[in-house]
């Protein structure tokens, strides 16, 4: 199979949610295990997760969380309208993306947390 590009989640129209699981390098028998998430960003204020899973069919518990910037499970953005793109290193079977606001307080009203253009993963 060639490497491309794949939508991993876009938004909602929910202040937490997740998207669906897409297969990774490790699916597919690569054995470099590079793989490059893009995030496209209006007005977007919560944080991104994104998770893996060496399992074939992953169940509740067998998602682990990929620290994209070195540092947090996740990355945080406030009122951001960028596109930032993050590189990573696994034999991972397949992957998933989340977004969760649910840290901030009070909850806000969703038309005030911007949206998620898309999140894209390469592979």
């Amino acid at each position: 199979m060639a490497r491309n590009s794949v939508v991993m989640l876009s938004d909602q129209g929910q202040l937490n949610f997740t998207g669906d699981s897409i297969r990774g390098d490790g699916y597919y028998g690569f054995s470099d295990g590079l793989h490059t998430v893009q995030i496209s960003l209006n007005n977007f204020t919560g944080r991104i997760i994104v998770q893996g899973s060496l399992a074939a069919q992953p169940g509740a518990t067998d998602w682990f969380d990929i620290k994209l910037d070195g540092n947090t499970p996740y990355v945080q953005f406030t009122n951001s309208s960028a596109t930032t793109a993050y590189t990573f290193q696994g034999n991972i079977v397949f992957l998933r993306a989340m977004v969760d606001r649910s840290y901030i307080t009070p909850v806000p009203a969703l038309n005030t947390v911007g949206t998620i253009d898309q999140i894209l993963l390469n592979i």
